[in-house]
């Protein structure tokens, strides 16, 4: 074979075409497509190993001439279809490399191809190696054959290739070809253009979210024109821009245009296929009108109308897509890293559906907003968008807003009516659980202070209280009540806190022991909360005493002795952990052995301590004395703005005309 010289050298070669063993098999899939192929085949052949053995990729095309390889194989990043290229989709090698893709995962490429010239099919060889890309090797004008009982096309076949069989079967591999050919597989259906791999078609099936089918009628001066369009919104986002092509009756593609919605990243990816008998004359001609009347061009009323209605329509789907799906997505994000507190309770829970609808209809208006906003911005813009459906403040939010992006008077107009509805929303539900909390209150004011009810410490109080654990703060989790001794206690503490942390094993395990003289003492209530941001676990002991107990000495002893069995225990102490003891009571006794202890522990500047220590490890051990009046008076204190704002009416939620105990339990633990 003749060596024939490339204007270039061989290392320029190396350096320039890709690394990629994916991206260079499209390379040649798509030299098959642009040859006017209709099918094309990867084959390949391999050992047990996965090591191959043979590798070709075959099309039925037009072949290659080899009067043109001077202009195809002599010229480097120069091709033929380049310098005929204009704005068609069909063509898609015209970088003049596309040829030596090969380097990345063979050491030799050959081509054997049959063209047709005069009436006669012609067959010839050339090859190129991969240390001698600067050459190309082609056989003397005698070499040519005349063939008969064939077709034109070319099998490019490729030698020691590199890479695995595995690779080739991979669906990492399937991806990046589905992703880069749907479009235009779809574009030519009606061609039945399709990949094979070792003769099996190509699916892109699991790509496809969506399909519709729409018919589009434009109006023009009297006369109408119908258009029948395909949408197709894909999984994963494609090679090619998001675009309209339009085709004529016998589907031949007349032009493309790129949708309006390529910069936004919404993760709508999509395309549409137009189809009427009004592109069977239709010319592309950016900049001139017809003026005879014979073809229609980009400046004719019907096209320049039937682009804004396939846009306007584009509009409304990728917004209905946004907050459907493309919004799900956000906030999943935002729950998976704590933005927004999934497992919200009391007040925030109230919040949490319409936070959530909040933001899926904001990114539907402007997906801007949140669009590579980084996680501490996300977290004080959820915490504002919280705020601001409390107390309805919407202009704050506007100027939030424009600070990231620029809004105009329909958005905001949009934002306005969005937030309007998620206000109302929220207020309804924030009263009916202020009145339900008023009224357990209530109830259990009247337990405590009222003795002719008989309350008793474990058969009521310890049944009442867990029912109102938002009295001590928000989201904890109860481990035990009712008395269970410590091993019960950390067994079920354990338990809860794998079933509460992600990725933690559930797996079964033994259960643990306890070595203390004083293990078999009881607690009232335990439980615990976690903080997912700060990867802190909060845990809360609460003893209570009968109405008629007066606390004091003793009664602290007792929980001492609870936070000295936990602190010998090492499952119970982390270094991520905190650990509150609460003794809760009618009133003190009139030792003033509480009250000395409160002043005494007055420095931590926590009231109501009375006993602080702190680990070598950083754990934390605070217990604390409280009458129920305090209580009482917290609850008092922390919803009095809502109470206020709300014009909440609690007149009609005082439980003390319940006939018995039993009616002020059935109000607390309904």
């Amino acid at each position: 074979m003749a060596r024939q010289q490339v204007n270039i050298n061989n290392n320029s070669i190396s350096r320039t075409v890709t690394s990629d063993y994916k991206k260079a098999i499209c390379e040649y899939i798509w030299n098959g497509f642009d040859a006017k192929a209709s099918i094309v085949e990867l084959r390949y052949e391999a050992n047990d190993l996965g090591y191959i053995l043979s590798m070709s990729i075959t099309d039925n095309g037009d072949g290659i001439d080899r009067s043109t390889l001077d202009e195809t194989f002599g010229c480097y990043q120069d091709s033929v279809k380049k310098r005929s290229f204009q704005w068609s989709s069909q063509v898609k090698g015209n970088q003049g490399r596309g040829r030596y893709s090969f380097n990345c995962f063979a050491e030799k490429a050959e081509w054997n191809t049959v063209y047709k010239k005069d009436e006669n099919l012609l067959n010839h060889k050339l090859y190129i190696k991969k240390g001698d890309n600067h050459h190309f090797y082609d056989g003397e004008d005698s070499d040519l054959k005349i063939v008969h009982d064939t077709n034109t096309g070319t099998v490019v076949s490729f030698y020691d290739v590199t890479i695995s069989a595995d690779l080739l079967k991979s669906s990492d591999f399937i991806d990046y070809l589905c992703k880069e050919y749907a479009v235009f597989l779809e574009l030519n259906k009606a061609f039945e253009k399709k990949i094979l791999i070792n003769g099996v078609s190509l699916d892109y099936s699991s790509i496809i979210a969506e399909t519709e089918n729409k018919e589009f009628r434009v109006d023009v001066a009297g006369k109408t024109q119908t258009f029948n369009a395909t949408f197709i919104r894909w999984n994963n986002k494609m090679k090619e821009n998001y675009s309209i092509y339009f085709l004529d009756e016998e589907q031949i593609e007349k032009y493309e245009t790129t949708t309006s919605l390529n910069r936004k990243d919404t993760e709508f990816h999509h395309s549409v296929y137009v189809i009427s008998p009004y592109f069977n004359d239709f010319e592309y001609n950016e900049h001139e009108s017809d003026l005879f009347g014979t073809h229609k061009t980009l400046k004719d009323k019907f096209f320049v109308e039937l682009c804004s209605d396939i846009k306007k329509y584009l509009v409304e789907k990728e917004k209905l897509f946004v907050k459907n799906v493309g919004a799900q997505k956000l906030i999943t994000r935002f729950e998976e890293k704590g933005i927004i507190n999934k497992n919200a309770q009391g007040i925030d829970k109230i919040i949490l559906p319409e936070l959530k609808d909040t933001i899926a209809q904001i990114y539907a208006v402007e997906p801007r907003v949140f669009i590579n906003i980084k996680d501490e911005q996300a977290k004080i813009l959820v915490g504002l968008l919280s705020v601001i459906i409390k107390t309805g403040n919407q202009e704050d939010l506007f100027s939030i807003l424009e600070s990231i992006v620029k809004l105009t008077d329909d958005e905001r107009h949009d934002l306005a009516e969005v937030l309007k509805h998620a206000e109302l929303n929220y207020i309804t539900k924030v009263i009916k659980e202020l009145e339900d909390r008023c009224q357990k209150v209530s109830a259990l004011k009247t337990a405590i202070y009222n003795p002719n009810y008989g309350v008793n410490e474990v058969d009521d109080l310890q049944k009442m209280v867990p029912n109102m654990f938002w009295l001590f703060g928000e989201e904890y989790n109860i481990v035990t009540e009712a008395e269970p001794d410590f091993e019960q206690a950390l067994n079920s503490y354990i338990k809860e806190i794998q079933k509460n942390t992600k990725g933690r094993s559930k797996s079964s395990r033994n259960k643990e022991k306890i070595d203390h003289p004083d293990k078999n003492k009881e607690m009232d209530i335990f439980a615990f909360r976690q903080s997912f941001e700060h990867s802190r676990i909060e845990n809360i002991v609460i003893e209570l005493k009968h109405p008629n107990v007066k606390l004091g000495e003793i009664e602290l002893s007792q929980v001492k002795t609870y936070m000295n069995v936990i602190t010998e225990q090492p499952q119970f102490n982390a270094p991520n952990m905190i650990w509150s003891f609460y003794l809760i009571g009618n009133e003190f006794d009139k030792s003033n052995y509480i009250n000395n202890e409160i002043q005494s522990n007055k420095t931590w500047g926590k009231q109501n301590l009375v006993h602080h220590v702190t680990k070598t490890n950083g754990v934390v051990y605070d217990i604390y004395v409280k009458p129920w009046s305090m209580i009482f008076n917290d609850f008092e204190l922390r919803y009095k703005y809502l109470f206020d704002k709300l014009n909440i009416k609690r007149n009609g939620l005082i439980a003390s005309n319940a006939e018995s105990k039993e009616d002020l339990k059935t109000i607390i633990v309904k």
